[in-house]
């Protein structure tokens, strides 16, 4: 059972690893990364808000889905998915666009590091040494993939490096903030709703009848696929493996996105990184695979988590 719950995690990370090579395909086709947004959203968050619905419940996940929200619950939702849910897939997707799949995926793995520093500075987790010096690799990490290892030599774009960042903050953010109203009222249906509402709002911006580009039948096809194989199969794959496995190594398992996402932009891109690049590749994923499973072991118990 636990070697189903690994493939279900390397598996959604594969996943996420394709959406990424398939929104590049997108861009140099010159669909931009808002109508993307918008339409990934809308769809993901009807298709996944319907299975949460219609999939079959347990008596306790039947009393779970037919919770209806507290004002204060309606908030933090709103929350989630305007800053969580559409943070995280705005400024991922425009990272992909000024730095490629690699780069934005690499940036957005830091992501458990601002929940580390969230956790601590919220008293929910002692911090050790071993941790901070996790963090300052991570950094030098980073570094090496941005810089070449020297200023001098600054090999993405200032655009992409932040967005690439912010990903990271609100995939934090995404992480962290919407844990009490998991638990009320189920993961599937919190997502899918999450989904579901920043996909409305984000009409507003960039209305999905507007693409403006010619959709043609491979960019109908990309986009039917980031929707189902990128967006809405991964998460269900990665709820599903959190039956076999703890929720610590589901995470580290999804280190397959940027290693993918790596092979598959030599591949299919032609992308070329340095010997020192590569290295801040291997330094940052070794990191934060470090960092997350010590910092698991390291959080403090329920009772004492201070929220």
């Amino acid at each position: 059972m636990k070697l189903k719950g690994v493939a279900l995690a390397c598996s959604a990370g594969a996943l996420w690893a394709l959406s990424g090579i398939m929104c590049q395909f997108l861009f140099e086709k010159f669909v931009s990364p808002e109508w993307l947004v918008s339409v990934r959203l809308l769809a993901a968050g009807l298709l996944l808000t319907s299975i949460s619905f219609f999939q079959p419940t347990s008596r306790k996940q039947q009393k779970v889905l037919s919770k209806k929200f507290s004002a204060r619950d309606l908030v933090s939702l709103l929350l989630f998915s305007l800053i969580g849910m559409l943070g995280v897939q705005y400024t991922y997707f425009k990272a992909i666009q000024y730095s490629g799949a690699a780069i934005a995926t690499i940036l957005q793995f830091t992501g458990p590091i601002f929940i580390f520093v969230y956790l601590v500075l919220h008293k929910e987790k002692k911090l050790k040494l071993i941790e901070v010096a996790l963090l300052l690799v991570t950094f030098i990490g980073v570094f090496l993939i941005v810089a070449k290892g020297g200023l001098q030599t600054l090999n993405i774009s200032t655009t992409g490096f932040m967005m690439g960042i912010a990903s990271a903050i609100t995939l934090a953010f995404y992480t962290v903030q919407p844990r009490e109203i998991l638990v009320k009222y189920g993961e599937m249906r919190i997502a899918g709703l999450g989904m579901l509402l920043a996909g409305l709002v984000f009409q507003l911006i960039r209305p999905i009848w507007r693409p403006q580009f010619q959709l043609d039948v491979s960019s109908l096809g990309l986009v039917i696929s980031i929707v189902v194989f990128g967006t809405a199969l991964p998460f269900l794959f990665q709820l599903s493996s959190l039956r076999f496995i703890e929720a610590s190594l589901a995470g580290v398992l999804t280190v397959t996105d940027p290693i993918l996402a790596t092979i598959l932009s030599v591949w299919f891109f032609h992308s070329r990184f340095t010997s020192i690049q590569l290295l801040g590749f291997v330094v940052v994923i070794v990191s934060v695979i470090l960092l997350t499973r010590l910092s698991d072991k390291n959080t403090l118990p329920e009772d004492k988590v201070i929220d």
